[in-house]
């Protein structure tokens, strides 16, 4: 049984953030830029698992060994394959843009087409425009099928 990848990324960002026990502040401003500070470095922590995980899978391990690997290390391989394409897809020069969202949602924005990223986009339930940046998952995942359905009927149509 896996254990949940959740509990990992907790871990990484404590030893990466050097982080103590302390009294919170009774700032709301404060609170804020510290919860804030701690979103952009969850999100980090998801590319730089990716990039660590692309380097073992292709590096380290003998074909096939890769799954069994990432389950010893608390991670599911499909959640792996997420991670990594994350990393693939919009690491690197986009990282600024998605460093407050968590996996599911990366990479849902991931297995989009690159042009579709960039643009925004009318959310079919609300009809509201929203840019990738700044949609729930719920809503990513409703743009995702009307993009689909748009790209099935393009290839019925022309």
């Amino acid at each position: 049984m896996h254990r949940n990848y959740s509990f990992f990324l907790l871990i990484f960002m404590l030893r990466t953030a050097k982080l103590t026990v302390q009294t919170l502040s009774t700032d709301i401003n404060v609170i804020t830029a510290e919860i804030n500070a701690y979103q952009r470095v969850a999100g980090e922590a998801i590319f730089e698992i990716g990039k660590r995980l692309k380097h073992v899978k292709e590096n380290d391990l003998a074909h096939g060994e890769f799954g069994n690997w990432a389950e010893s290390i608390g991670i599911h391989p499909t959640d792996a394959s997420r991670f990594i394409k994350v990393f693939d897809e919009v690491g690197g020069s986009k990282l600024g843009t998605y460093t407050n969202f968590g996996l599911k949602a990366l990479y849902l924005i991931a297995t989009m087409p690159e042009a579709e990223r960039e643009q925004p986009h009318t959310i079919p339930s609300t009809g509201e425009t929203k840019s990738v940046a700044e949609m729930t998952v719920r809503e990513l995942r409703e743009v995702k099928a009307e993009l689909k359905i748009r790209a099935s009927n393009y290839f019925l149509f022309n």
